[in-house]
């Protein structure tokens, strides 16, 4: 009977110590009328934006060089020592691939907030046409000399794609035409714009 009891109790330890994982993980649902100087100190991983209106696109926040790309000669490049293809993509290539639209909230963390309408392609689609079956990171960089990178748990936990579309139209030259990393749940210092490599380590 003690051991009975025992295994009870522990049970239950076990079982309450998950429930309160649980809750612990759970998102803060924002009202429709959260400032947004509250939010851009918030951490988009633990932040439910679903119930706020979407900004327009005249109302979105510039960053950065704005990149002029003449699409005869742009490609982008899928390249890197995980890949057993590497990959030259023109635009029309993109806009052929099965796509994905969401809505995203960019968070630059003591600056400003963005929440729109994403359309385009998942990383995944760009491993699979490449080959690649084991990998770590992606490096993904910009025609404006920046890069950032993403780990291979960052990009199975979250909805990281390559967007066409912001707010259902092609994205204007400022936010990063003709693609652009929109990274759900990290903060936007890794949102690359103008991206023209994405190179699979």
């Amino acid at each position: 009977m003690k051991h009975l009891i025992y295994i009870i109790v522990v049970l239950g330890l076990l079982l309450g110590g998950l429930n309160f994982s649980i809750l612990a993980q759970e998102k803060q649902i924002l009202a429709p009328d959260t400032p947004d100087e509250e939010i851009m100190h918030m951490n988009p991983q633990m932040v439910d934006p679903s119930q706020l209106p979407l900004d327009s696109i005249e109302d979105l926040n510039v960053t950065g060089t704005v990149q002029t790309i003449d699409l005869v000669t742009w490609r982008l490049h899928i390249n890197g020592k995980a890949v057993t293809k590497e990959l030259s993509l023109t635009y029309d290539d993109l806009l052929q691939m099965e796509m994905i639209t969401k809505k995203s909230i960019l968070i630059c963390p003591g600056f400003f907030v963005d929440y729109a309408e994403w359309t385009g392609i998942p990383l995944q689609t760009f491993l699979k046409q490449a080959g690649v079956e084991i990998y770590e990171r992606i490096r993904v960089a910009s025609g404006d000399g920046y890069s950032t990178s993403f780990t291979r748990e960052e990009i199975e936990k979250n909805t990281i794609f390559l967007a066409l579309k912001v707010n259902g139209v092609t994205l204007p030259p400022e936010h990063g035409f003709p693609v652009r990393i929109v990274a759900d749940g990290i903060y936007g210092g890794q949102w690359v714009k103008w991206v023209d490599t994405i190179e699979i380590q």
